[in-house]
């Protein structure tokens, strides 16, 4: 049966220009970053999310926005995977995640902008990556099966956490065992519990006992007109005059959209820290460890309470105690240089190889088998690494420790360079490769135009492009399809 499914609309949109009126209202979030507007994104500092920032950003956890699409936009790019547009059953790749709406852009925002990049805002988890399914148009309404296939697809591609900020007043058995499937396959589900205010009727699929249901606190933790009641709340999270990206700019959003964001973005940072967490070990670290705001206990207007980053991560780190004495520094390409870090002086150094992405630990995983001849504190990343995890283990104090790993080691990447309008940029300064197979690019949306491995911005904006790299040996055949700004 056909359903429709519309964005849970939130109460205020404001462009940049608003934002004066409101600075020194809204709480500092805290000198951690040199975003240019830290200062007015009280939610961060209303959940506590930077002070565990230490410990993790989010690294290697994929978030799908299942919502308008994500994008282009400075503050995300260089943290948005390749997504896909589902519209009448039919996904369509490239640049068809591109957002005409804007609400998906928003939300994406709040989950993982860039951190200290000295522009706009930080997400909660600014080091996770963000997997873009536009299921809604340009008037946020889209048909349900379309959410369903959108759900499964975000599985299958290893999403972590889906972030749902839409709903209707019907369920939807499609979406219903889209949201089994996922949870099946590791994926929490985070939903946006409605804008209707307190008369209205739950929305769903936050009414759904599989998702986690969110609404909205405002910055001195009172429930705003439009959150919705019920005893399907779970949990609250800042909704009022958040600030995001948006199409091209930042704006301000209200409503339990962007609280649901907040949660998705607690979530990545907890699955981040120990990937072997399930879905219902994140959710109910992060019921429990929420502030109690309204009557006591649990109740109908803010679920558990409060969501609280520190909190969710003291239970997590008291139920798996770290054992933390070895990590790694550096990233996870083919030909760089990583150095084994400790606090004390290892006796022996060993690097491993490794199949999946895990935490530290005292014992060496079964997925992993060491590196031949790499037993030194440095050891430089090679083909044979390609699409591997690594690690470093060390005994010290007479006791074997084991590092975190990084994420999948890539052959190719974006340097994350800006084009100056007019003015040719060459690929090898956009595009990172130890690859000496051919290039070949081909532009996908933007007004650029492309000569000769050679780009050219005739208009400021953002490019979106499609590189690849024939197979040459050591190497595979690579692609990546990235996104360029101007200056």
């Amino acid at each position: 049966m056909k359903i429709s499914l519309t964005v849970v609309r939130r109460c205020l949109v404001a462009s940049i220009a608003s934002i004066i009126a409101v600075v020194g209202v809204v709480a500092p979030a805290s000198a951690a970053t040199n975003d240019t507007y830290n200062s007015q994104q009280w939610g961060l500092s209303s959940t506590g999310a930077m002070a565990v920032w230490s410990t993790t950003r989010g690294a290697g956890v994929i978030v799908a926005i299942v919502d308008s699409g994500t994008g282009p936009h400075p503050d995300l790019d260089a943290n948005i995977d390749p997504g896909v547009a589902i519209s009448g059953g039919v996904e369509q790749t490239d640049a068809t995640d591109v957002d005409n709406e804007g609400h998906g852009t928003h939300v994406s925002g709040i989950v993982a902008a860039l951190a200290d990049n000295a522009l706009g805002v930080a997400g909660v988890a600014p080091a996770a990556r963000i997997l873009p399914i536009r299921v809604l148009d340009a008037n946020g309404s889209g048909d349900s099966r379309d959410v369903a296939r959108g759900i499964r697809l975000a599985a299958d591609r290893g999403a972590r956490v889906v972030n749902l900020s839409l709903g209707g007043a019907t369920e939807s058995s499609a979406v219903t065992q889209a949201i089994d499937y996922a949870i099946s396959k590791g994926a929490l589900v985070v939903a946006a519990a409605g804008n209707g205010g307190s008369l209205s009727t739950p929305k769903w699929p936050a009414s759904y006992d599989a998702t986690i249901a969110v609404t909205s606190v405002d910055p001195d933790d009172q429930s705003p007109a439009f959150a919705q009641r019920g005893d399907y709340i779970d949990i609250a999270a800042p909704g009022v005059r958040i600030l995001s990206t948006a199409k091209g700019e930042y704006n301000l959003q209200s409503g339990t959209s962007m609280s649901a964001a907040f949660v998705s973005g607690a979530a990545a940072l907890l699955f981040s820290a120990r990937p072997q967490l399930t879905p219902a070990e994140v959710r109910e670290m992060l019921i429990l460890s929420a502030v109690d705001i309204g009557a006591p206990g649990r109740d109908a207007t803010y679920g558990a309470g409060r969501l609280n980053v520190p909190g969710a991560f003291a239970i997590l780190n008291a139920r798996y105690p770290s054992t933390a004495a070895i990590s790694i520094n550096g990233l996870a390409r083919v030909g760089t240089t990583l150095t084994a870090l400790s606090a004390s002086s290892p006796s022996t150094v060993q690097w491993y190889r490794c199949q999946q992405i895990g935490t530290d630990s005292t014992a060496v995983p079964a997925d992993c088998t060491p590196i031949s001849g790499a037993t030194t504190a440095a050891y430089k990343v090679t083909s044979t690494d390609m699409r591997k995890t690594l690690r470093v283990g060390a005994t010290i104090n007479g006791q074997a420790r084991f590092s975190a790993t990084l994420g999948k080691v890539i052959a190719i990447w974006s340097r994350d360079a800006k084009l100056t309008v007019g003015a040719p940029a060459k690929l090898s300064t956009l595009l990172g490769s130890p690859s000496t197979g051919a290039r070949s690019i081909r532009l996908l949306s933007g007004n650029c135009s492309i000569r000769n491995l050679t780009v050219v911005a005739f208009t400021p904006g953002t490019c979106r492009i499609k590189v690849s790299i024939a197979a040459k040996s050591p190497f595979p055949a690579l692609a990546m399809t990235f996104d360029v700004s101007t200056n």
